[in-house]
């Protein structure tokens, strides 16, 4: 079987950071409302130090969505590969440590795709140390290193990364889970 990494955060679920933003400045921005990758962008750089800290008590996962399709696309996907859900746990913009986030990943893959084994999460920063024939991910940094096929997840902070560039880096970009399902049920 042919072995996928597909990461977690903005490819199997969206919107559990901004729930915390949303909680901790009592508004309602969407993911449309973002720029960049991070969500913190929204806060004003006096409260960062305050927002930091107040996240330490949250559970982002309790706010995130599943992305649409993900769940049966990947349920399909597991009868014909080895999946692995790949997800980093720690981040060098919180500046702290971040544990809780690992156990919060943890609880919500089990909650979300039960068909999973926990035996089949790697929980990694640096992806391109993983030796999978498949990898999906949001991020373009995440998908360097050995690849057969290597997948960008379209998502709201990675549309202006230009058709050429895809092309250099031997990654193509998907529009979402059907799309994947398409290409991977067919290749299978």
């Amino acid at each position: 079987m042919k072995t996928i990494m597909v990461d977690m955060d903005e490819v199997l679920c969206v919107g559990g950071h901004l729930g915390i933003v949303n909680k901790f400045l009592n508004t309602s921005y969407k993911v449309e409302d973002l720029t960049g990758y991070y969500t913190e962008d929204l806060l004003p750089k006096a409260r960062l130090q305050e927002y930091y800290q107040f996240f330490k008590t949250e559970n982002p996962y309790q706010y995130a969505e599943i992305i649409p399709d993900a769940r049966e696309v990947l349920e399909k996907l597991s009868k014909k590969y080895q999946l692995y859900i790949c997800t980093a746990y720690y981040s060098d913009v919180y500046d702290m440590e971040q544990s809780h986030c690992l156990i919060d990943k943890y609880k919500w893959l089990q909650q979300n795709f039960p068909f999973i084994s926990p035996y089949q999460y790697v929980f990694i920063n640096d992806k391109s140390l993983l030796n999978c024939d498949i990898k999906i991910d949001d991020r373009l940094s995440n998908l360097k290193g050995y690849g057969e096929q290597k997948y960008l997840f379209d998502s709201y902070h990675n549309q202006k990364i230009s058709d050429g560039e895809l092309e250099k880096e031997g990654v193509i970009r998907v529009s979402g889970w059907k799309e994947l399902e398409t290409i991977l049920l067919k290749e299978a």
